[in-house]
């Protein structure tokens, strides 16, 4: 269907459009054939012609006409959509839009009453011996409706099609805006969690830990997947976690026996699709927030459990007693991951966080993609404590 859209409906090439116009007229010349074509069937009737040679020529004299009084009608039609519709339609010029198509109406009565009383009805003559026409007003009249049904139904098609081109351009308009906002969103993600990183390694390597090269192993597997896999709309789940891991495990290097961390894995995480960069922000917060602020033993836990296509993501974390709870919103890792859940998952996710005097705990609920060509898997089920 959209390649029949792009290539033939609205295709600006010639031939297309020849063919598309030509179709057009074709149908209908057909469908005054088909209208108009009675009439003068059954007056020959009346004048005694059997019936299928009256109906023969009374649809052939329809016929006839439906192409003698076409000039009539394509100068309308054509008035209409190329120059009412975008030289005042079009710029808001609404009085000057009907004054014109007025008078454009009456040139096309008169019009067709002229091709009637010097073309069609000398034809019809000439066909019936005795069958005349009407006077010049009624073959105005007669005119203008011909001409305004035809030409309301081209205008018709004119406005679809140019609605059609407007919403196809807001939405190319909404689909780059999107884009380039989620683009700056991952782009803040980066720098911030870098940030904490590196104080992480530079605290290492102050005290010259043996840990600082496993450092700088994970840490350049994290750079590896924000700067080649993070350019996808969607990652595999299975990556996600992994970065998490890694992530994680930088960080039980730098608190030691000091955190108590739990993970827990549950579910087909392996086909399941996410958008990158999506579930860090929270274990950063988690950190942050709450193990790097407590001066004795910190304890957190993180539960991932995909059960269909539906994800549960929970990480609870002491912290210490803050002097206010109401209105907490987070930091900027809280705030983007934020944003970004509404402009990818709008109506698929939920998001709550809840604040309390010595734990922090976020529950995400997320509907995601399965991949769809990766062949079915059994469940994996693992659970495992870090």
């Amino acid at each position: 269907m959209q390649r029949l859209n792009k290539e033939f409906v609205f295709s600006n090439q010639p031939r297309q459009r020849l063919i598309r116009h030509g179709l057009f007229w074709t149908v209908w010349m057909i469908f005054f054939t088909l209208t108009y074509g009675f009439l003068p069937a059954n007056y020959l009737l009346h004048e005694g012609v059997a019936w299928p040679m009256a109906f023969l020529k009374g649809f052939t004299v329809a016929g006839i006409d439906s192409i003698l009084f076409m000039p009539a009608h394509m100068f309308l039609s054509y008035s209409l959509m190329y120059w009412v519709i975008p030289r005042y339609l079009m710029r808001g010029w609404y009085l000057m839009a009907v004054l014109s198509t007025i008078l454009l109406v009456i040139a096309t009565a008169a019009l067709s009453a002229v091709l009637a009383e010097f073309v069609v009805y000398p034809i019809r003559m000439s066909v019936f011996h005795r069958y005349s026409g009407n006077s010049f007003f009624f073959a105005m009249m007669a005119g203008m409706r011909g001409a305004t049904t035809i030409a309301g139904f081209a205008v018709a098609i004119k406005l679809v099609k140019i609605w059609y081109q407007k919403q196809e351009a807001y939405q190319q308009v909404e689909h780059e805006k999107l884009q380039a906002e989620l683009q700056l969103l991952k782009s803040q993600v980066h720098p911030h969690f870098l940030f904490n990183t590196l104080n992480n390694l530079y605290g290492l390597t102050l005290h010259k830990s043996e840990h600082s090269p496993e450092v700088v192993l994970k840490l350049s597997e994290l750079l590896s997947y924000m700067l080649y896999d993070c350019n996808a709309p969607e990652v595999p789940l299975q990556k996600e976690i992994a970065f998490m891991r890694n992530y994680i495990g930088l960080e039980q290097l730098r608190y030691g026996d000091r955190l108590d961390l739990s993970l827990s894995l549950t579910g087909d995480y392996q086909t399941k699709l996410i958008a990158p960069l999506l579930l860090v922000p929270f274990l950063e917060n988690a950190f942050k927030h709450g193990a790097s602020e407590q001066l004795e033993q910190a304890w957190m836990h993180i539960e991932l459990s995909v059960q269909g296509n539906q994800l549960k993501f929970k990480v609870i974390n002491s912290r210490e007693i803050p002097e206010q709870t109401d209105g907490y919103v987070g930091g900027i890792g809280l705030q983007n991951v934020k944003k970004r859940l509404k402009l990818l998952y709008e109506g698929r996710h939920d998001l709550r966080i809840v604040a309390e005097e010595e734990t922090f705990m976020v529950l995400l609920t997320l509907d995601l993609q399965s991949v769809k060509t990766m062949p079915a898997t059994p469940v994996a089920q693992l659970v495992e404590t870090a």
